[in-house]
């Protein structure tokens, strides 16, 4: 047993975080290496999107078919928007999920409560080691955007490149800590995932495809990619928005200590 439960999970999850790694970076990379050929042919691109239904760039976090032409939409489009924001966030659920109900799942939990840990302290330092795994991923896109920024004339602001990076490590935790409280309170892995991947993909498609329905257009709020995306953050720094997203999260992480100190536990 290491000296805490932070350093465990930290340990736990050493190798496979190598791969999420470099899978991360080999996403951002292809995606940055490809801004020159979008520059290069935005007229014909311009005519293909403009073949596509209109919930197609809605999804994808673009208001117009100009917005995904410029630096910021691409990248915006690529990362923030879709694919590579999926990612950091389903990371973060694997956290929140091993962190009391993958323990329970492999009747290991027994083990973990007889050290002289509470369960608050489980819980905690569980959510910790998420925070900083989590921060991990979106701080290696930062690296490889700021490197590669000068060599394919991208132009992003630092101080947007910087909002953004930790407007997705709070859209991630929200949805990592949902998974925690989860199966803090109920002890299932499965429930914990699955939960948390409805969560991910429900609120996703919502908030692009409910802006063009004015009937439900107001459930976009109810959305945590609203409060991430909403703002702009690689354009126009830090919102307000994102304290939205944190108070979520301490909610989420709270509910998830109150459920997990007063469960009687399966092992």
């Amino acid at each position: 047993m290491l000296d805490s439960v932070f350093a465990r999970r930290i340990w736990e999850r050493r190798t496979g975080y190598v791969w999420w790694l470099l899978g991360l970076v080999a996403l951002i990379g292809i995606t940055v290496a490809f801004w020159p050929t979008i520059q290069r042919d935005t007229d014909a691109l311009g005519q293909l999107f403009e073949s596509l239904p209109q919930g197609f760039l809605a999804i994808f976090g673009a208001d117009d078919i100009e917005t995904l032409f410029t630096a910021s939409g691409f990248i915006n489009s690529r990362m923030y928007s879709s694919v590579g924001a999926i990612i950091v966030v389903f990371f973060a659920i694997s956290m929140g999920t091993q962190a009391v109900a993958g323990e329970e799942d492999k009747r290991t939990l027994d083990l973990l409560l007889a050290q002289p840990v509470s369960r608050r302290s489980v819980v905690l330092e569980g959510f910790l080691a998420m925070v900083v795994m989590t921060a991990g991923l979106a701080a290696a896109v930062f690296l490889v955007l700021v490197v590669c920024d000068p060599l394919v004339g991208l132009d992003l602001p630092l101080e947007g490149l910087f909002a953004a990076t930790v407007g997705v490590v709070l859209l991630a935790l929200v949805f990592g800590s949902l998974s925690l409280a989860v199966g803090a309170f109920s002890g299932s892995r499965a429930l914990a995932i699955g939960v948390g991947a409805g969560a991910t993909f429900g609120t996703f498609f919502i908030n692009g495809l409910a802006p063009l329905v004015d009937a439900i257009a107001w459930t976009q709020r109810l959305t945590p990619f609203f409060w991430f995306l909403d703002s702009r953050p690689l354009d126009n720094g830090f919102s307000w928005h994102f304290l939205v997203l944190a108070a979520v999260v301490a909610v989420f992480v709270a509910g998830a200590v109150w459920g997990f100190e007063r469960r009687d536990v399966s092992v």
